[in-house]
């Protein structure tokens, strides 16, 4: 028999990481002054949050782990197969799909951070044209694949019947478990 649970996937760390990284993005897009003083320490504080998460990736719950939801070319060949269904998928943190998401947004994320540092403190590539651009590229990148991580966050809770954006707020999901699935991390309140 399978039933609905709630189930504690995202911790207070992972959810502050990612509400901060929202607010910083969103600073830097359309509040700050490209290349000021604010911009370059908020740039440096969203490095500071991808390198606590990375860390974390290893070493915090089971839900938070790279290994949990990395998309391994096994689960890749899966997720694009024609009958492929995210929402049958055993998988509540990530799809697939959402993880490769995810992870092409931390590396535009971390590739900002180097190309800002790269030209405003360093004195071989200030003023260098291709590092400018790479940063602007990135950034623009970002413009375009948030909305779409929106997007499919929304798609995917229609789908699952699960508000996903709410669940990176307080941090548990609705979830259909099989009974041998179940974990300590089922909260009998639900």
């Amino acid at each position: 028999m399978i039933t609905t649970s709630r189930i504690r996937v995202w911790d207070p760390l992972v959810r502050i990481f990612h509400w901060s990284l929202v607010a910083g993005v969103a600073a830097n897009l359309f509040l700050t002054e490209e290349g000021g003083t604010t911009h370059q320490w908020i740039g440096y504080g969203i490095a500071g949050f991808i390198g606590m998460r990375i860390v974390w990736g290893f070493i915090g719950p089971w839900s938070v782990r790279w290994k949990s939801f990395w998309p391994t070319p096994s689960r890749l060949k899966q997720a694009l197969r024609p009958n492929y269904t995210a929402a049958s998928s055993d998988n509540i943190t990530h799809t697939t799909l959402g993880a490769v998401m995810m992870l092409t947004l931390l590396a535009l994320l971390i590739g900002l951070a180097v190309t800002g540092y790269m030209m405003e403190e360093t004195t071989r590539f200030w003023g260098v044209d291709w590092v400018e651009e790479i940063h602007e590229v990135m950034a623009n990148a970002l413009l375009l694949l948030v909305p779409l991580h929106v997007i499919g966050a929304i798609v995917e809770s229609i789908k699952k019947h699960d508000n996903l954006i709410g669940s990176m707020v307080h941090g548990y999901r609705r979830v259909q478990i099989p009974p041998q699935h179940m974990t300590k991390h089922v909260d009998d309140r639900a």
